[in-house]
């Protein structure tokens, strides 16, 4: 089959063949151009982070089990943190993207970067958490350690022991707090 225009005349073979490379030719294009764009080249920041995700990863000495509690224990701490896209539980930092945080922002800010400390007897851990909100209402609504966060009854001692204890406040129950259990 041909299309005649005047003196030439193409096959519709040779038309299809044509638009076909215009087009793979075109998608390459879109392809390479994507890929430059979000290469180390246009932005350099990805190579200070590529550097240092190799830094972590081929540092001798880091426990990358240790490095995942402490990652999860942050994350629990801080929803903020975990749900965010570049150092959240998703984003491409992995485990390494709450350790990367408080470098940059969190120690700054005041955050915790050590691991929550899991009682064996939860039974009494919240009876103490109960004793400790009761005592101090302001921690039973915070965000971050009170009854309502992500932390739950963890929070208290949490709060207790990197906050509560410099501020002098008191981690026990009392008699009088216990016999209204």
């Amino acid at each position: 089959m041909t299309i005649a225009s005047g003196k030439h005349t193409i096959s519709i073979y040779t038309v299809i063949l044509t638009l076909i490379t215009a087009t793979a030719l075109s998608l390459s294009l879109v392809y390479y151009t994507n890929g430059l764009l979000h290469s180390p080249l246009c932005k350099p920041y990805l190579k200070i982070e590529q550097v240092m995700l190799q830094k972590y990863n081929t540092k001798k000495g880091v426990d990358k089990r240790e490095e995942k509690v402490l990652a999860q224990d942050y994350w629990l701490r801080y929803e903020d943190i975990k749900n965010d896209n570049y150092w959240g539980e998703n984003g491409p930092m992995g485990i390494f993207g709450p350790r990367d945080h408080f470098q940059q922002h969190g120690k700054r800010e005041g955050r915790i970067f050590q691991p929550v400390f899991r009682p064996q007897d939860m039974v009494q851990e919240t009876r103490l958490a109960q004793a400790y909100w009761r005592r101090y209402p302001e921690i039973k609504d915070h965000a971050i350690w009170g009854i309502n966060s992500s932390m739950g009854i963890l929070g208290p001692r949490d709060h207790h022991r990197f906050r509560g204890r410099h501020e002098g406040k008191i981690w026990t129950i009392s008699p009088a707090n216990d016999s209204q259990q």
